[in-house]
């Protein structure tokens, strides 16, 4: 058993259908100790997990500096990818802010190169200090694409040899201001949320739509050339029976009723639910891989299992593949 590959988009990088999230959903990566975060990373490479997301903001640099820590311990070089958040305070200098990040995420991490270096900012119409939720400050597509802005910073960068491919992000935002950012090909991947509760990046919402609406732009990103990195495929732990400290606000109620009604509508012998909302998204061909945040190691090879079995039957499937009705702030 070992976690199989698919190509990132136009990046040529392989990477694998499970990848390793060191983010704050289960923050095994920032609270974990020194050998137990060791452990997870040696076992995680073993089982053939060679991608490994990270991001200043998760534990307050401590992620960058702990995954940094266990692979210079083990000696790998896996595929590491990392972000960029700007804050109100770096808008004066959007693209000096995007290079002292990076630099600083470089530092660490221990590395001299980064394969993919990714936007963690929302973009939309107009700057806010922060987004509806996510990470940073609300940005403009000008403050992207324009002069002095992120994708500048981003090139400057690549010039220096430091960072290869692009990355932006679809999780939360303005549909239409993500379309700009897609169409404009500067990027190369594009982080989406996606799961079974949610199927709207690649699919119409149902109508009246009840979820949070990303418009197909997972399949517009898709069509031209970026690779699409899947988060939320268990939404932050609803759908393997956990209410994630993550997951707050008027959505959690209505989600967890939803994955309930979704638990008992299943029959014996289907997959249970942290099998079958893997595997639901990894049925989708256009999804390069699926993050996965661990608590502990046994996860990973859970995780891993759940890949290795493969996309879901047809039947079951179709039993799931339809428009859902929750309310997703």
């Amino acid at each position: 058993m070992g976690a199989a590959l698919r190509r990132l988009g136009r990046t040529g990088l392989a990477v694998s259908e499970i990848g390793f999230g060191c983010g704050t959903t289960a923050d095994l990566m920032i609270h974990g100790t020194p050998e137990m975060r060791r452990r997870a990373v040696a076992r995680a490479l073993e089982l053939g997990i060679n991608y490994f997301d990270t991001a200043p903001v998760y534990g307050e640099t401590a992620s960058e500096s702990h995954l940094g820590q266990a692979l210079r311990e083990l000696g790998a070089r896996p595929i590491v990818a990392t972000k960029v958040a700007l804050v109100d305070g770096d808008l004066e200098d959007i693209c000096g802010a995007v290079v002292h990040s990076v630099e600083a995420s470089l530092g660490r991490l221990g590395l001299d190169t980064l394969p993919l270096i990714q936007l963690h900012n929302r973009v939309g119409a107009r700057r806010a200090a922060k987004g509806e939720f996510g990470t940073g400050a609300l940005l403009t597509v000008a403050d992207v694409l324009g002069p002095r802005g992120v994708v500048e910073g981003f090139l400057a960068l690549r010039k220096r040899g430091l960072v290869h491919h692009f990355g932006c992000s679809a999780y939360g935002g303005e549909v239409t201001a993500i379309q700009q950012l897609v169409d404009s090909g500067a990027f190369d991947a594009i982080i989406v949320n996606y799961s079974v509760l949610n199927r709207t990046a690649w699919q119409a919402a149902g109508s009246p739509a009840r979820v949070r609406d990303y418009g197909g732009i997972a399949r517009r990103a898709s069509a031209a050339g970026m690779g699409a990195i899947a988060l939320r495929v268990l939404e932050g732990g609803v759908l393997a029976g956990t209410e994630s400290a993550t997951r707050r606000g008027p959505d959690l109620e209505a989600m967890t009723a939803q994955a309930r009604a979704l638990r008992t509508s299943l029959a014996p012998g289907d997959p249970p639910m942290t099998e079958l909302a893997i595997r639901f998204a990894l049925s989708n061909r256009e999804v390069s891989t699926v993050l996965i945040g661990f608590s502990d190691i046994a996860q990973i090879d859970e995780a891993v299992r759940c890949a290795a079995a493969g996309p879901l039957p047809a039947d079951l499937l179709q039993r799931v593949d339809r428009p859902v009705t929750i309310g997703i702030g």
